[in-house]
């Protein structure tokens, strides 16, 4: 898929967050393209983490002690904003979304 400044700004990405982009770019290598899905990867794989650790919080408060419950809601409020910040979260998302967008509307083959 060719990815292109244009489209990326007509998806909702800001000049700022083209920048960004290329900067990545130019310090590590790659393309448009493999940068917006390396970040729409990093997107999904947070996302799950996250419904994960909810799932498991919402059964330790169901089947668990108050301590037990407790601690890992501590542990989660201070772990998943760090996984957050690892993965730049607006990039992310915005990158998922122009991947989901751009999926949807390319004929099949």
């Amino acid at each position: 898929m060719k990815v292109s400044d244009a489209a990326l700004l007509k998806s909702g990405f800001s000049h700022a967050d083209l920048q960004k982009l290329k900067n990545n770019i130019s310090n590590y290598g790659g393309s448009l393209d493999s940068v917006t899905h390396d970040l729409a990867n990093r997107f999904k794989a947070s996302k799950w983490i996250t419904i994960a650790s909810f799932t498991i919080l919402a059964l330790t408060l169901v089947l668990a002690s108050v301590d037990t419950s407790i601690t890992l809601a501590v542990t989660l409020a201070i772990v998943l904003p760090f996984i957050w910040y690892l993965t730049p979260a607006k990039l992310a998302y915005k990158s998922w979304r122009y991947r989901r967008l751009t999926a949807n509307s390319e004929p099949r083959q």
